[in-house]
């Protein structure tokens, strides 16, 4: 179903956008009839967010009532459901219980010495699993009282290390490491109670799951009889930094039993481990090439202790999986031309068919054979909960969250745009109208570039980079995927290896000059280029190559690969990228023709710089030498700083900066055309020409 959008007179601003709800995944009810969310909200005025519980009655015309009150410092998430009757859910990490059917107040369910995230249920083994973080001894007392220690007894602020990883995306490595626990309920009258101690599933194993920095709960499973656990961890040996091996476990949930590894043979990564609604199978994704973070993912089954790839040679890497009820289809999200669908694989014939194949999908969950519910997001809306029929795929909105929100604001809706590329390639983006569109008038371009680089751009919603708020702020938006990019087919994505300012740069000043040419109401003298991470690197390598734009935005961009690679966490990265360590003489070449840090004596176009403290993956040197170059060849050029923000910027108020910031600046160098000087030239070089 595709998602329209009326003409609307007021612009989507960076605070409506930050004002919206954010909901979760929904959980499903046993009985199916009823799904249980959270969602955020974020109020300017007190510079705080809420995240409350919401109940949507599938059964009864999709109902939509508050599960738990929308409240101050109500921070509620990660429902679960303990009957049809009863929803379990983290409040302050720990689980409470709220009775769906009753006015009765929510009651605390657990009281663990230690915060606790990710939990599940298996209702059919009375049986609760959560993760936590904990000391070498593996208990969650022993991780309290450790604390409790160091915070009265240690006098210094050192930590010491003897292997890498020393730190990893926002924060340095800790001591504790994450666990799995499990531990039994009952139920007597109408409370839910633990029923005996907490079960570490990994004690004594030098295991951690969920993995560091984004694990969470797609990072184990519980068997559908409650009598087994399977889990991903990465390797812990002194090479992690450089390798991205992960394996896949199994444990008994009774404990004090040696996990075992399934796929031993693994030298990439593993992950998205679930059981199969018999239990007779484990499915799990598989990369193959080792420290490459992009590879595609394959669909392993595993039964009977021997394992199968499940569409090998289907040319899409899927990023979630869920089986039917009789192990027979197993539907998966995946990336594919800008879209992630859902799609039904059967596992006897492998054929492979689009169930949902428009805007963005995710939080796939089976009410029926016949029947997913699912969050849809678009480029103009959040996400929302649908359902769809498998057989017939006929779509039903169940929820409508934004709808009045949203009734009056503008959002383009987006245009496909295609053109050749570096190599003859076909390369898709985007591309969005402004507010208050006239086809008559001549409007500034906003030309995003994104990071990665293996991802991409896709018809969904974003917080972070929002083309909608710049077609709000007067601006037509195009973004690109060029090669790097994910969802188009693998040989793209593994192109960009060793070619990060060859091809996909060519690609973004084909694609530039394909819109220009094709759409007349772009003003060709009124263009901003801005990007993050990899799409700030391509504005440091831009401002080398080519002097067409009016002014730059480098979020979070490196300045330097070969000191990149020295002050990263994940090495693994880059020796991929440049095919080596930057001492090896071959790789070391490579390093050094990628490097944007060799063509600063090009540089001329006003650049704003943005940049985080807690950015470890690019540390803040990159974005300091960026604006030392700029500053020292007195071109104009900002620099902001975010001490409390990592690669992202997250925080509300900090968002709201970012924003004014951004817009401000290539408002700034928009306003009036670019005049070229009689010395300037528009220099921009093919791969052949690109040496040192």
């Amino acid at each position: 179903m595709a998602i329209t959008v009326a003409g609307a007179a007021n612009p989507l601003t960076p605070e409506l956008m930050l004002s919206l709800a954010r909901p979760s995944p929904a959980s499903l009810s046993p009985n199916g009839r009823l799904a249980v969310f959270s969602a955020s909200r974020y109020s300017s005025d007190v510079n705080k967010a809420i995240r409350n519980l919401h109940l949507v009655n599938l059964a009864a015309d999709n109902k939509l009532s508050d599960l738990t009150p929308q409240a101050p410092e109500t921070s509620h998430d990660n429902a679960i459901w303990l009957d049809n009757d009863h929803v379990a859910y983290l409040s302050k990490e720990q689980l409470h219980v709220k009775a769906i059917h009753a006015d009765a107040e929510s009651y605390q369910l657990t009281h663990f010495p230690v915060g606790i995230s990710n939990v599940k249920v298996n209702r059919a083994a009375n049986l609760i699993a959560f993760t936590a973080a904990v000391y070498a001894d593996g208990s969650l007392q022993g991780a309290k009282d450790k604390d409790e220690h160091q915070k009265s007894a240690k006098r210094d602020t050192a930590l010491a290390f003897d292997t890498l990883m020393v730190r990893h995306w926002d924060e340095f490595i800790q001591e504790k490491k994450n666990n799995i626990f499990v531990v039994k309920i009952k139920k007597e009258g109408d409370r839910f109670s633990l029923d005996g101690e907490a079960t570490n599933l990994l004690l004594n194993t030098g295991l951690e799951s969920p993995v560091i920095p984004f694990g969470d709960q797609g990072d184990y499973d519980i068997s559908p009889d409650g009598q087994e656990a399977v889990f991903v961890s990465k390797i812990n040996t002194p090479d992690n930094a450089w390798q991205t091996t992960t394996h896949i476990y199994t444990v008994p949930t009774k404990g004090g039993v040696a996990p075992k590894n399934i796929n031993p043979e693994s030298v990439g990564a593993a992950s998205h481990p679930v059981y199969s609604a018999t239990g007779k199978s484990i499915s799990y994704l598989q990369m193959l090439k080792p420290q490459y973070e992009a590879d595609r993912n394959r669909i392993i089954v595993h039964s009977n202790g021997e394992s199968k790839t499940v569409a090998a040679n289907w040319n899409r890497s899927p990023s979630s999986i869920l089986f039917d009820s009789k192990d027979e289809n197993i539907f998966v999200t995946a990336e594919d031309q800008g879209r992630v669908k859902i799609f039904k694989i059967n596992l006897a014939t492998e054929a492979i068919e689009a169930i949902v194949d428009k805007h963005s999908q995710s939080g796939v969950s089976l009410i029926d054979d016949n029947t997913l519910l699912y969050s849809t997001s678009a480029l103009t809306t959040p996400s929302d909960l649908f359902t769809v029929d498998v057989q017939t795929k006929t779509i039903q909105r169940r929820t409508d969250l934004h709808a009045e929100t949203l009734a009056n604001v503008f959002r383009a809706s987006p245009e496909d745009v295609w053109f050749k590329g570096d190599h003859d390639k076909d390369i898709h983006g985007f591309l969005l109208k402004p507010i208050g569109f006239d086809p008559t008038k001549k409007y500034p371009l906003a030309f995003i570039v994104h990071g990665g680089p293996q991802s991409a751009f896709n018809d969904n919603w974003s917080t972070r980079w929002n083309p909608n708020v710049f077609a709000s702020a007067g601006f037509v938006v195009a973004f690109l995927n060029p090669t790097g990019s994910t969802g188009y087919g693998q040989e793209l994505t593994d192109a960009i290896t060793n070619n990060w300012g060859g091809s996909p740069y060519i690609d973004l000043m084909k694609g530039l000059d394909h819109i220009l040419e094709h759409h007349d109401y772009i003003d060709n003298t009124r263009v901003a280029a801005l990007g993050a991470s990899y799409g700030g690197y391509m504005m440091n390598w831009i401002n080398g190559h080519t002097d067409r734009f009016n002014c730059l935005v480098n979020h979070d961009g490196i300045f330097d690969t070969k000191n990149g690679y020295y002050a990263t966490e994940e090495l693994y990265f880059p020796e991929h990228e440049y095919e080596g360590v930057p001492w090896d003489v071959k790789a070391k070449a490579n390093y050094e023709r990628w490097n944007p840090a060799n063509f600063v004596q090009n540089w001329k176009t006003p650049t704003l710089v943005i940049h985080s403290d807690k950015d470890y993956r690019l540390p803040v040197t990159e974005g300091l030498a960026t604006f030392t170059v700029l500053q020292r060849k007195s071109i104009p050029s900002r620099f902001v700083y975010f001490p409390d923000e990592n690669h992202w910027v997250l925080k509300a108020a900090n968002s709201l900066r970012w924003h004014a910031e951004v817009l401000g600046w290539i408002q700034k160098y928009t306003a009036l055309p670019k005049t070229t000087d009689a010395n300037d030239s528009q220099i921009v070089f093919e791969t052949s020409q690109i040496q040192i």
